[in-house]
């Protein structure tokens, strides 16, 4: 069971991603994200996104585990690509 100094690290940086980017879902997965420590970072990291970010009044951050377990991290990276080659581009400006 992870400490609960590495519990609020996690939460604090999720939040720190949550008010610059203005993320809306955060999900959670990767080889080490076990079903032993789930609810333990499912927990803090709802609560730490949800009673401190910048918009809190405006939405509900959303935290769920994936779906994908060890292959989440691949997935991810891939659609990260992805995005970035398929995803609308304004007029005028290269793609660098």
């Amino acid at each position: 069971m992870p400490y609960r100094g590495e519990k609020r690290s996690g939460g604090t940086r999720t939040l720190g991603l949550v008010d610059l980017l203005g993320i809306d879902v955060i999900v959670l997965g990767g080889p080490f994200f076990t079903d032993d420590v789930a609810e333990f970072y499912l927990d803090e990291i709802g609560r730490a996104v949800n009673e401190f970010p910048t918009a809190r009044r405006l939405r509900r951050v959303e935290v769920e585990a994936s779906v994908l377990s060890a292959e989440s991290a691949a997935v991810g990276a891939a659609s990260t690509l992805f995005h970035a080659t398929f995803a609308p581009w304004p007029r005028g400006r290269d793609r660098a």
